[in-house]
């Protein structure tokens, strides 16, 4: 008999063992597992693992803790910058090992997944909160299955979170422009604001454009660096699409030679202690400017001008929303914003297109002059 009963065991008495087949140095191997409260239990398990030890699939139960593999795991990876790491290491430590750091990775199972973005529900954290801390869950232990610490990943069987689209806030043409003529002038950080409208770029790609990034003669400008939250200069930009020549319009490019002048003032009074990292948007000493900075400005010029409450990465939509109202491509639209395909623009902004779908269709009208009815 394989499943015996441990009556010293106080409860879960049941366990299996027996002789895989197996020898070792003249030892035979045996398999063994207890914990089973009742035998019907542990004659599951017996042939259950036999089964797998027959196709080959067995894994040995790893006894390391989720946190100190999950801790591993964070540490190899390698193509993520410093921001992504913090980011993931606050949610383990705030949210994800709270309530699976103390379980043994093999033992992690789709219920604990479960009880785990319960948690966080109950913390009142938001969709897209609770969508990324189980993103980064989900990862770890699809990397666990590929280097066979587990079968399978218990988070496959749970429903993943989803996220509420809500409706996009974005302001109208005239109100934008009356607020831009009404800021102009008022804080160092109001070019920010400008570039976001009439080029849709984001906020870390505006701090960190140089003016050697501009060609002023041909109106463009290329996008090649970022500024992280941390002031952190950083090649490159979100995505590889996200590296791009944005048109400039005449008036930015009047805009932007304004803030220039600033700029060299700035340099001349500063004198040596000025520090030139050639940026177009950068503090009175020519450092990185903060987002935060660029933050207080713009929620100082809300309320002082009482605007309809928006966010800045919401000038970018704005942006948006301005060409396709003037009837620009999605293409154009797609290339400008440094996306990777047009099919991500239209999964966001693709909802603001109906609008143009019935100015489109009484445009047909205008051009039938034939039948009855029509205008002539």
């Amino acid at each position: 008999m394989t499943v015996h009963k441990n009556e010293k065991a106080k409860k879960n008495k049941w366990y299996y063992v027996f002789y895989t087949g197996e020898i070792i140095n003249g030892v035979r191997i045996r398999a063994k597992a207890g914990g089973f409260k009742t035998q019907k239990e542990a004659v599951a398990a017996e042939a259950e693992r036999r089964n797998s030890l027959n196709k080959g699939t067995y894994f040995e139960p790893t006894k390391t803790l989720f946190k100190d593999y999950i801790a591993d795991w964070l540490k190899n990876r390698r193509s993520i910058s410093e921001e992504t790491v913090e980011l993931y290491e606050n949610n383990l430590r705030l949210y994800i090992n709270p309530v699976l750091g103390h379980i043994p990775l093999s033992k992690i199972n789709a219920q604990h997944v479960e009880d785990f973005l319960t948690s966080m529900e109950e913390k009142g954290l938001g969709e897209w909160s609770i969508k990324r801390a189980f993103s980064i869950l989900n990862a770890a232990l699809n990397s666990a299955v590929t280097k066979d610490l587990i079968l399978k990943n218990p988070a496959s069987k749970v429903e993943k979170p989803k996220v509420t689209r809500k409706s996009m806030a974005v302001w109208e043409p005239d109100f934008t422009f009356e607020f831009l003529e009404k800021t102009k002038g008022k804080s160092r950080y109001w070019i920010s604001i400008y570039l976001a409208i009439m080029t849709g770029m984001r906020q870390g790609e505006i701090l960190g454009l140089r003016w050697s990034d501009i060609d002023f003669e041909n109106k463009s400008l290329h996008i090649q660096q970022t500024v992280t939250k941390r002031r952190r200069i950083k090649d490159g930009a979100k995505t590889a699409s996200s590296i791009r020549s944005v048109a400039l319009s005449t008036d930015t490019v009047e805009k932007l030679k304004e803030h220039r002048k600033m700029i060299l003032q700035d340099r001349l009074f500063v004198g040596q202690d000025y520090q030139n990292y050639d940026l177009v948007v950068c503090t009175a000493t020519g450092g990185p400017a903060t987002t935060r900075s660029v933050y207080r400005a713009w929620e100082r010029f809300l309320v002082k001008y009482e605007a309809p409450h928006i966010t800045f990465h919401d000038l970018r939509h704005t942006h948006v929303a301005m060409m396709i109202k003037q009837g620009v491509h999605m293409k154009v639209i797609s290339e400008r914003l440094g996306h990777s395909s047009i099919s991500v623009t239209m999964d966001i902004y693709g909802h603001l297109l109906p609008n143009m779908q019935s100015d489109a269709a009484e445009l047909m009208d205008k051009l039938n002059t034939r039948l009855d009815g029509t205008n002539k």
